[in-house]
């Protein structure tokens, strides 16, 4: 018999009528109550504006970010063109000599002014410097004309001072990032246009700007290390299915298969009969119990030589219900390569399973390569079913809220991938607020409504969620517990705009203190927990908040991720908005399991109602004077990707363990005692190696006329 442990945890506070959308909670004697917000001082009216911040809000950042912005700046400044003057192939994590070219503009340099280089400052490059020849990144100027020197400046590490005369227009200058014995040190990720950046203060008044085209290269992946495999999560008995495959370097960069030559441009197409790719076959073997399913001694590989597609094995489900655990192993030279698929539930069903990660980053603010790598790698590498890129609206060396036509090109880039029933691409950015915590927004149509955290007028959630209303879009706070800035919850999530929460990224989870690996600098009362028992109504998702171009894998590089499990009637937009407000979904750290969970017969993220005695006064009377309800039928079903640990049975802040010992599928009814209205319930289950998934939580109400 499985026996259940409990912690108990103070139920005070459960009772408390929850303040409107937008305004402060009300205070409660909760003992999970959030410590004191503090207040920031700023500008003129600041504090009026925002009297409430996150405990570790950076207003400094918001400032100087708004400085940044309105500083005024000569016209010559950010001018010129620059490229790179021999072509490499260059490959991620290895050390190079870049050589550049930069022209002047016709408005010149004067001298005085300065020239930047710069790497992508997020990421593992090395920082371009003068001091140190012997060190990684050191970086020289040579003019092509005379009578110029170019001195690096002793209050800018990568800049070089102009002296002798003025620069002019058409005039050239060789840079060389990397101009020491050690190189430069590039991305570890693969990316095409790679961006190598030039800046120009042109009179050396310190408002130096970057210019809009940056000088560019392309970095390919190191050699395949291991093989993904993904299917479907959830599909009908008969159904035709394909698993996607692809090979892998020990950072998620999709490779080249072996045999195949690795170009410098990853994308670049492989012409068909070079290296075999059109011969190259896998085995496909039933695993752990799996189902029964009619499997051919080997399956080749469809779109082997395509660089730019999904390439798959095509099979047929078998004509009963059940689960299909199955390993794909290469055959001939590919006979090293190995993947278990994750679960695939085969069974009649109105609604399905699909995966989404709807948070992640590209080079246009702090991530890596294009949008339109970061759409393919979601879609034929990790095989995700829905994804979103939620670039920083202010944060980033172009930000996007002063360069409305990179807003366009994001736009374009989403929508011309987006496939209702295969896959689902949702227009989105980052609301990066530093004062209140970031947010990320989601639009499930073609338009992309963009509002900005250093505008004045939503620079608040309440005034985001105004400016919202109305169309079809969603926010979801993310990090919310810990670094940078946590979710200022005074702020109550507005219930038709904020439906769900992202509990789990690279950052680490924000479900609560007690989670397996809670975020980065996590502040007590400030955890997801902590707002639910203060009366808010949330649903989970996790998502990668991937920066290394590698949504649906962040886990690979970054040693967590984050996947949201969406319980949807179509792959669509609409329908999708719609599970999402639902709060039918699951979270988990990257892992790929099945999820259902039911009390009584409400689903996850559903509401639950049950009946309530009053006392003479017509109140609600607490747990003495409940009537004595019947127990409630907890149902849960999960197919693990690995031996599950235990199972977490969270009742609004207690939790009751049930250990489990190496079982991968679940399907456990169990009799729970009754909950009151204010309660709350959801499950966290382990797995062995870490992987963690939860169940939204389901909510309980008064019964109507109780």
């Amino acid at each position: 018999m499985i026996g259940l442990a409990l912690c108990g945890c103070s139920e005070e506070g459960l009772d408390t009528q929850p303040t409107p959308p937008g305004e402060p909670h009300a205070q409660t004697a909760s003992t999970d109550a959030p410590p004191e917000e503090r207040s920031a001082i700023g500008p003129d009216g600041w504090a009026e504006q925002h009297p409430i911040v996150s405990p570790n809000a950076q207003p400094e950042l918001h400032w100087a970010a708004l400085a940044e912005r309105d500083r005024e700046r000569d016209p010559a400044d950010g001018a010129g063109r620059a490229w790179i003057e021999r072509t490499q192939r260059i490959e991620a994590g290895s050390h190079q000599r870049i050589e550049l070219v930069f022209e002047v503009a016709d408005s010149g340099i004067a001298e005085g002014g300065l020239i930047f280089v710069q790497a992508d400052p997020f990421w593992s490059w090395s920082e371009a410097q003068t001091i140190d020849r012997t060190r990684s990144g050191y970086t020289t100027a040579s003019p092509r004309q005379p009578g110029i020197e170019l001195v690096p400046s002793n209050l800018h590490i990568g800049a070089f001072e102009v002296r002798g005369r003025a620069l002019k227009g058409g005039e050239k200058i060789d840079f060389v990032y990397g101009a020491g014995p050690s190189g430069a040190r590039v991305d570890d990720y693969a990316e095409r246009g790679a961006p190598l950046l030039i800046g120009v203060d042109a009179t050396g008044n310190g408002t130096r700007a970057w210019l809009s085209e940056p000088a560019s290269l392309d970095i390919s992946a190191r050699d395949a290390e291991s093989l993904v495999a993904f299917a479907a999560a959830d599909i009908a008995p008969g159904q035709a299915f394909e698993i996607s495959l692809a090979p892998i370097d020990g950072k998620g960069n999709r490779t080249t298969w072996p045999g195949q030559p690795r170009e410098q441009n990853p994308s670049q197409k492989h012409e068909a009969g070079s290296g075999g790719c059109e011969n190259f076959a896998f085995a496909v073997n039933p695993i752990r119990g799996s189902a029964l399913l009619d499997l051919p001694d080997h399956l080749e590989l469809n779109n082997a030589c395509a660089r730019n597609t999904r390439q798959t094995l095509r099979l047929i489900a078998p004509n009963k219900e059940g689960v299909l655990r199955l390993e794909v192993t290469g055959l001939g030279e590919l006979a090293s390569m190995r993947a278990e698929v994750n679960p695939i539930v085969v069974r009649h069903a109105d609604r399905r399973l699909v995966w989404g990660d709807l948070h992640g980053h590209s080079q246009l603010s702090d991530g890596t390569g294009t949008p339109e790598d970061y759409f393919r790698y979601a879609r034929d590498v990790a095989r995700l079913d829905a994804v979103a890129l939620t670039d920083h609206d202010h944060w980033g060396i172009r930000p996007l809220d002063e360069h409305p036509e990179l807003i366009e090109a994001v736009r374009a880039a989403t929508n011309e991938v987006n496939v209702p029933g295969d896959f689902i691409t949702l227009p989105g950015y980052e609301w990066t607020n530093w004062v209140h915590g970031h947010r990320h927004v989601l639009s499930f149509d073609d338009a992309l409504p963009f509002f900005s955290a250093l505008d004045s007028q939503t620079d608040r959630p309440d005034e985001l969620w105004a400016a919202l209303r109305g169309q079809p879009v969603l926010t979801f706070a993310h990090h919310s517990a810990g670094e940078p800035v946590a979710t200022n919850w005074a702020f109550r999530p507005d219930p038709i705009l904020e439906p769900v929460t992202e509990i789990v990224s690279v950052h680490g989870m924000s479900e609560a203190r007690d989670a397996p690996a809670p975020v980065r600098g996590g502040i007590d009362g400030y955890f997801v927990r902590d707002t639910l028992l203060r009366g808010d109504r949330l649903g989970f998702i996790g998502s990668g908040d991937s920066h290394d171009g590698h949504p649906g894998l962040t886990q690979i590089a970054g040693g967590q991720g984050g996947l949201a499990g969406l319980i949807t009637e179509a792959l669509d937009r609409p329908a999708l908005l719609e599970t999402l407000r639902r709060r039918q979904t699951f979270a988990t750290n990257g892992i790929r399991p099945f999820l259902e969970v039911h009390l009584d017969e409400v689903p996850m993220g559903g509401s639950l109602s049950v009946p309530i005695r009053r006392g003479g006064n017509g109140e609600i009377e607490h747990e003495s004077g409940l009537t004595k309800h019947p127990e409630l039928r907890l149902h849960i079903r999960y197919e693990a990707t690995s031996p599950v640990k235990r199972i977490d049975l969270i009742r609004s802040g207690r939790i009751a363990q049930i250990p489990i010992e190496n079982e991968i599928s679940l399907d456990l009814v169990r009799m729970i005692p009754a909950l009151r209205p204010g309660d709350f319930h959801y499950v966290r289950i382990v797995e062995e190696g870490g992987g963690t998934a939860w169940s939204s939580p389901i909510f309980v109400d008064a019964m109507p006329g109780s």
